[in-house]
């Protein structure tokens, strides 16, 4: 039976055995990442009603605002504005103000404050969930210290890096929870159990929301749409089809949002509404260019700061440093997470993430070990039983 296999070139043999070997990856971890979805519509719906906020499943909450508390106690401690800016979600302004203490400590060569700035910095990016940043703060800090010193310093390095890949591992689960949740929507809607797929296509949204998976909350507000459309509902049909097209135009799919807004205009709605929208897309794709140009001038900068920190300028490096933290402090969120991939791409991938996380967690509880520190021992287990 497998002739035909025989007879495909070395090329194609290759292509076709990786992408079954993400497919199958792909699949085992959507089975793990969302068990209860398996066991009935019912229970999906009730953990929605008990749980009004979107959050990782299975995630610890109460540590997560415990990790939040202690990284807003810490930058409490350099000033109580920095808290304020914190807690508002302010993360360009914080990170642009810690920028300027790390310029400081540049200036001054006290490498400790240097390192300690990075850490936070590091800290703030993994509640921003910008995950690439928060690794290359942690990863500069470490470079700073001097082995056989600083073990304080390095043990609370190790331990942010673990929880760097700890929650990219659980954006990636929530991903691939959302994707779950909207598949059985949409199955439950086709079999005209409406309460039911209403229930699981937002709760879909809401979690694609909270991880910054903009175009996936835009499908599912189309489904949405679909299903009131189905049962009558002009008005939220409406509403829904809307907001698929502003989270389409603000992330930079300008074409699929003007698709969207011509099948609007076939469906009947308000001429006011419309021309509304013709705005709000022109609005959005304005101001998605423009984040997107600072981006990339904040690129510029940073590859002048390597260049003159290669160069032994570090002074004049951090300058550029500086320069690129105050491009991207305007930057909108669904900007800056305007590149992702499928969810299965994210799964796969998170296992790398989590076999880091199990890595730099081992490292901090051995060094919490050997120091007699139980509270950080027990708090730093406690996070790494959250990596499956």
């Amino acid at each position: 039976m497998w002739h035909w296999y025989d007879n495909l070139s070395e090329n194609t043999r290759i292509a076709f055995v990786g992408f079954s070997a993400v497919v199958l990856v792909g699949f085992v971890e959507l089975k793990s990442v969302a068990p209860h979805l398996a066991q009935s519509d019912v229970e999906i719906s009730s953990n929605v009603n008990k749980n009004h906020r979107p959050s990782t499943p299975s995630a610890n909450d109460e540590l997560n605002k415990a990790l939040f508390e202690e990284t807003a106690q810490s930058v409490r401690d350099i000033d109580p504005l920095f808290e304020i800016l914190m807690r508002n979600g302010a993360f360009g302004a914080l990170k642009n103000r810690l920028l300027n203490l790390a310029a400081e400590a540049v200036s001054q060569n006290q490498k400790d404050s240097l390192a300690n700035t990075l850490v936070l910095l590091g800290q703030v990016s993994i509640e921003q969930q910008n995950l690439s940043a928060a690794e290359v703060y942690l990863f500069e800090a470490l470079d700073i210290l001097e082995p056989g010193k600083d073990d304080e310093i390095r043990t609370n390095i190790y331990v942010q890096l673990g929880r760097t890949y700890l929650k990219s591992r659980q954006i990636a689960r929530d991903a691939g929870y959302a994707y779950d949740a909207l598949q059985i929507g949409r199955t439950q809607l086709k079999q005209r159990r409406f309460d039911l797929a209403e229930t699981n296509i937002r709760l879909a949204i809401d979690h694609s929301l909270s991880i910054h998976r903009y175009n996936a909350a835009a499908s599912g507000y189309e489904s949405l749409a679909h299903l009131y459309r189905t049962i009558g509902d002009v008005f939220q049909a409406e509403e829904a089809q809307l907001e698929a097209i502003r989270l389409y135009s603000s992330s930079g799919q300008t074409d699929m949002s003007l698709s969207l807004l011509e099948k609007a205009k076939n469906a009947g709605i308000d001429e006011w509404r419309l021309f509304d929208m013709e705005q709000q897309i022109a609005t959005n794709r304005q101001t998605y260019e423009e984040s997107i140009s600072q981006i990339g001038t904040a690129k510029d900068y940073r590859r002048l700061y390597n260049y003159y920190l290669n160069q032994g300028d570090k002074q004049r490096a951090w300058h550029f440093r500086l320069l690129a933290s105050q491009s991207l402090e305007e930057v909108s969120k669904r900007a800056m997470f305007h590149r992702q991939q499928g969810v299965l791409a994210i799964l796969y991938n998170s296992n790398e993430a989590m076999s880091k996380a199990k890595r730099y967690f081992a490292d901090a509880s051995a060094r919490f070990e050997e120091t007699g520190d139980a509270d950080g021992l027990i708090e730093t287990n406690l996070m790494q039983s959250e990596v499956y």
